[in-house]
């Protein structure tokens, strides 16, 4: 076929996929730009997904797997692409909609954007999947599980690194929504490096500690520690393959071994039916 033809083919196909989606009622966004995220030595790739004041969707540098997360409200873990997504792309989004949406139309025009211009395709199905189940070790948390105050305490630092000071209260920065995570009010320092990582959160529910450790250890977890409310977490730990000779590496117990010892959590393997999103298709995008 003449590149003329392939092309029309292409905005035949697409104008086809709109009409399909409009004519369904699904949301969608006023207006969509979808670059592929160049990297500079000035800008950090960044997870988030947010919509700020008057309507304003910004992903400067989301994966597809995050945009398909974020979209139908999933964990990572929960999808099952077949090798379909290349985990190294990242894309820039800046979409327009109206101030006043509410979650979940914001993620269906998300996924009105995906189907559009990645050209997804995916259902959800459930299945037996090797997962941790999340119990408390003893009677009651470990000293590195504390309720949370009705003020937020400030970030702690690992041994001889101080916590950054919290950003400056700004109402005009602060986003509506967060569609990547669950947004918290109060400052949390995560630090990572190739031989420790501490993890000072605050004002965390144990579903979203959940959350945070299926991202690191890379398998669904569910909460069944029976703890209500929010909690301050300090957790200090060496990754199982630090970057350096053992005598170089600080003085830090493994994961598991920090949230037993730390936070007083266990974590049992098991096999479980999880409800996942399958990707049926997914094409790099068309840009503008």
């Amino acid at each position: 076929m003449p590149p003329r033809r392939s092309v029309m083919a292409a905005l035949l196909a697409l104008a086809a996929t709109s009409a399909i989606l409009a004519q369904s009622g699904a949301p969608a966004f006023e207006v969509a730009s979808v670059k592929r995220f160049q990297s500079e030595p000035n800008r950090r790739p960044s997870d988030a997904i947010r919509v700020m004041p008057g309507g304003r969707l910004m992903a400067p540098s989301a994966t597809v797997r995050g945009l398909i997360a974020a979209a139908y409200a999933v964990l990572d873990s929960q999808i099952i692409d077949g090798g379909r997504i290349n985990v190294d792309d990242r894309f820039e989004i800046d979409a327009r909609t109206t101030p006043d949406e509410t979650m979940e139309e914001a993620r269906g025009m998300l996924r009105t954007l995906l189907a559009e211009r990645f050209r997804l395709i995916a259902h959800r199905e459930t299945r037996d999947l090797s997962v941790y189940t999340m119990m408390l070790a003893g009677e009651r948390p470990g000293s590195q599980l504390r309720p949370s105050w009705p003020e937020c305490a400030p970030p702690k630092g690992p041994a001889g690194v101080p916590a950054p000071p919290p950003p400056p209260a700004s109402q005009d920065s602060a986003p509506l929504l967060v569609l990547s995570s669950t947004p918290s009010r109060c400052t949390m320092f995560i630090f990572s490096t190739t031989v420790g990582s501490h993890w000072s959160l605050r004002e965390i529910s144990m579903g979203r500690l959940a959350q945070r450790f299926t991202g690191t250890l890379g398998r669904p977890m569910l909460d069944r520690t029976g703890l209500n409310g929010s909690f301050d977490v300090d957790l200090t730990f060496t990754p199982d393959n630090p970057s350096v000779d053992s005598a170089d590496a600080p003085n830090a117990p493994s994961l598991l071994t920090a949230i037993r010892e730390q936070l007083g959590l266990r974590l049992e393997s098991t096999r479980t039916s999880v409800d996942v999103l399958v990707i049926d298709r997914v094409q790099p995008p068309t840009e503008n």
